[in-house]
């Protein structure tokens, strides 16, 4: 069993979204809020891509942020090999904007 090393700022849909770009490797916000394990709008999930890219877990693979990747980091994370916590705070979402 793997035990992942969660920062105080991580949401438990972070973990959700990791895990379906680990299985469909790219994905748009849109595609994973009508999955039945995210249990939230896109404009959420966009929101947490964005803390998730700042902390390097994830990647945008487009200027306007529409398709998204799991990094090496984020696999790391899964995988219970990083501790997150050790990481930089990630910004707010509006704040990068």
């Amino acid at each position: 069993m793997t035990i992942r090393k969660t920062a105080r700022w991580q949401r438990s849909i972070d973990d959700r979204i990791l895990e379906h770009l680990r299985d469909d490797s790219v994905s748009t916000a849109k595609q994973m809020a009508i999955r039945d394990n995210i249990h939230a709008t896109e404009a959420q999930v966009q929101d947490r891509c964005r803390v998730l890219a700042d902390a390097d877990l994830v990647a945008f693979l487009t200027e306007d942020q529409d398709f998204i990747e799991l990094t090496t980091e984020g696999e790391q994370y899964l995988e219970g090999e990083v501790d997150v916590e050790l990481y930089p705070y990630p910004r707010h979402p509006k704040a990068m904007e």
